[in-house]
């Protein structure tokens, strides 16, 4: 049985598949629900759904937003230097000095873009980490979320058996005048209880998806690290031999050329990878449409479980009443006798 099933199980019968430990559990926290002092029902169960406030507390400060648009402002800069690679005013100028004065400008046109791709690099490399380290801490959270679902799962079990204990005739003598309004209130209690089990339950999942969309991100990068920059760094070292060989033979027109035509082919060439490096990033982008689509099931879903829980406490009201005229016709009945 995996462990979504097992929960689903858990939230039906919160007393399957007890062990020991968890029968201790069950009995000491009978044991808390001390219907002689006031507060007991109030403090019920308060501790382990502050563990489960906490828990989400935790998910929304671990993970961070991802900071593309650096990344992005990067890779425009490098485009930028590559378009204004096109050496236009080649062969106009006749003095040696300015030649070697354009050749040094383009040479750190290309070290400007090297240290780009360092720092494009050096980006994803750390969002890698994060993602890794995100699905990690994902594992932890989902674990300590089953333990959780567990805990509240064996308050509800301890607060039901009260609610029969007290409806049975169990409990202090001088609590006999407000019983009824201690029912209520433990009533109110293990709805209470439900509800935060119902939303451990429908976090379990939540959590999964994060986690195997985080992993999935983080084996995206590590392909991009190891396919995509390389390529890029080749094309810099293709960039900065054609430019030498350019530099070498700038007085023979035709091999000048030549390399110019290299060279605007491969900004081309570059260009063309950038394109589709950013169509590649932006089809991993979540559809804002697909979000409001799965909030609104969330909302709907919280409305169901209010509606439910409301029918159930009318039901449960209705027989009571039923209970109550029986009781009463049984008792009108053996006065007759």
């Amino acid at each position: 049985m995996d462990d979504l099933a097992l929960l689903r199980e858990l939230s039906d019968d919160p007393g399957f598949y007890l062990e020991d430990e968890d029968r201790e559990i069950l009995t000491s926290n009978i044991e808390l629900l001390d219907v002689s002092k006031a507060n007991s029902i109030t403090i019920y169960g308060s501790d382990i759904q502050k563990k489960m406030a906490d828990l989400s507390e935790m998910m929304i400060k671990s993970i961070g937003e991802t900071k593309v648009d650096e990344i992005s402002d990067t890779i425009d800069q490098t485009v930028a230097y590559l378009s204004e690679t096109d050496d236009k005013e080649e062969g106009k100028g006749i003095l040696p000095w300015k030649k070697k004065s354009k050749t040094l400008t383009l040479q750190n046109r290309y070290e400007v873009i090297s240290q780009n791709v360092e720092k494009i690099e050096s980006s994803l490399t750390a969002h890698q980490v994060r993602l890794m380290k995100d699905t990690a801490m994902l594992d932890q959270i989902y674990k300590m979320n089953q333990e959780y679902f567990r805990l509240v799962n064996l308050k509800i079990a301890a607060a039901k058996e009260k609610l029969d204990m007290l409806r049975a005739g169990e409990y202090p003598s001088e609590c006999a005048d407000i019983l009824p309004d201690i029912i209520e209130r433990l009533e109110r209690k293990i709805i209470e209880l439900e509800t935060t089990r119902t939303i451990s339950l429908q976090q379990a999942p939540q959590i999964r998806m994060l986690q195997a969309n985080a992993a999935a991100m983080a084996d995206k990068l590590q392909s991009t690290l190891y396919t995509v920059i390389p390529l890029w760094k080749n094309q810099i070292v293709i960039a900065f031999g054609t430019e030498h060989t350019r530099a070498a033979v700038a007085v023979d027109k035709k091999l000048t050329d030549m390399s110019n035509q290299l060279l605007i082919k491969n900004a081309e060439n570059l260009k063309m990878l950038t394109i589709e490096t950013q169509k590649a990033r932006d089809e991993n982008t979540i559809d804002p449409k697909a979000l409001r689509e799965a909030n609104r099931i969330l909302i709907e879903s919280l409305d169901d479980i209010s509606r439910i829980q409301q029918e159930g406490k009318l039901k449960r009201y209705n027989v009571e009443q039923e209970l109550s005229k029986i009781d009463e016709e049984m008792k009108q009945r053996l006065l007759l006798l």
